[in-house]
């Protein structure tokens, strides 16, 4: 079986490479369509074919609204060019991780559905958690959408969320969970966290990871974190990691005025990822405290380190940590119970321990891409099976 799967933007670089290494395990032939980027090493050696198709211009500057609107006038021609590539190619699926410009794309989602059978995977039933890099991301969006034969998302959340919005039979969307990024567990090597490793040695860690927005709620987590004990803060540090996309200082006055500022690590940069590994490995305890989600990429590396989750109560968090199972669940925006949650985590050692178990098991068996790629090559097969009927 002949896949492409196409990512423009290079939205979710791990995803794609976990899922395309996966399916091709199960003997598909694959094509990663995206676009030029910085890999990590673990998209060295790849087996599936990776064509750096997209924004060959654009990708090259640094300046980012002049490569935004470069990307958005290549866009187009891009879409036209993998086009008749993959009339060359003849693929028998074309599964689609995100459309950047729906309004410019449902031109050409129409001919690609007559090549092959569409199939998109939808990570936000909100695009883009409502922050689009352009409002032109979320133009003609919805009629976009409706150009696929199927749908893929990752909770029974998002298929009711995703229903709903484009009124669609129920089976015409499956659930297929996100993976687990165990990749992670390779990288680890304590090389990026030294420079601030000894300060924390002894400390219990806190971490809070990924892209910094007000969605995910670091405001309440500081706030949270203010509440602990005096001897449990005086031994404990959170680490704030990850590109900032908002405006950081009233988040660090935030801290200042709460009479933590000693007590919060920041470090509001792009990751490496030897240096996410290390992060991961060494922290007891990692929150997410959103305010809205479908599903998380982070959720996906902490489960590959075994670690303790606390989340909040809100999208796919609560089929997928399951309260008590995987991790703790807790009201969202609420400072007093996520400070019980955190103050639980960190003095049982016998719940965290009990946590890394399950974790563990989940992560090699129902969360593990082998099983995730038998689910999503069953989908293709019944989806053609389909069409040739």
């Amino acid at each position: 079986m002949r896949i492409v799967i196409i990512d423009p933007s290079g939205f979710t670089p791990p995803y794609d490479h976990c899922l395309a290494t996966a399916l091709a395990h199960q003997g598909c032939r694959v094509v990663l369509a995206t676009t030029r980027m910085l890999m990590g090493p673990w998209a060295q050696d790849t087996i599936y074919e990776r064509w750096e198709h997209f924004y060959r211009i654009s990708s090259r500057l640094t300046h980012t609204k002049i490569r935004t609107y470069l990307k958005g006038c290549e866009h187009p021609f891009d879409m036209g060019r993998l086009l008749r590539r993959l009339r060359h190619w003849k693929p028998d699926v074309i599964h689609f991780q995100w459309i950047p410009i729906p309004i410019v794309d449902r031109l050409f989602l129409r001919e690609f559905r007559k090549m092959a059978p569409l199939i998109l995977t939808v990570h936000d039933t909100e695009p883009f958690q409502g922050t689009p890099s352009s409002r032109l991301q979320l133009i003609g969006l919805l009629p976009a959408f409706r150009c696929f034969d199927h749908y893929i998302v990752h909770t029974q959340y998002s298929k009711e969320m995703l229903t709903r919005q484009l009124s669609l039979p129920e089976h015409y969307v499956s659930v297929i969970p996100h993976g687990v990024f165990a990749y992670y567990r390779e990288l680890t090597s304590g090389l990026g966290a030294q420079k601030h490793a000894l300060e924390w040695a002894k400390k219990r860690k806190i971490l809070f990871f990924g892209t910094i927005k007000p969605y995910k709620g670091v405001d309440v987590l500081l706030k949270a974190f203010a509440r602990l004990p005096k001897s449990v803060l005086k031994e404990s540090v959170l680490q704030i990691v990850g590109y900032p996309k908002m405006p950081i200082e009233p988040l660090q006055s935030l801290a200042r005025c709460l009479g933590i500022e000693d007590q919060v690590f920041w470090d509001l940069r792009y990751i490496g990822e030897a240096e996410v590994a290390s992060y991961f490995y060494q922290a007891d305890v990692v929150v997410l405290p959103y305010r809205r989600i479908d599903q998380s990429g982070v959720l996906a590396i902490a489960f590959a380190f075994e670690k303790p989750v606390i989340a909040t109560r809100v999208g796919g968090f609560v089929e997928t940590i399951k309260d008590g199972v995987y991790g703790l669940l807790v009201e969202p925006e609420n400072a007093e119970s996520l400070a019980q949650a955190l103050l639980r985590v960190l003095d049982d050692d016998e719940l965290r321990q009990r946590i890394a178990i399950a974790v563990k098991n989940l992560a090699t068996n129902q969360l593990s891409w082998e099983s995730i790629a038998k689910q999503t090559v069953h989908l293709y097969q019944e989806i053609l099976k389909g069409r040739r009927s």
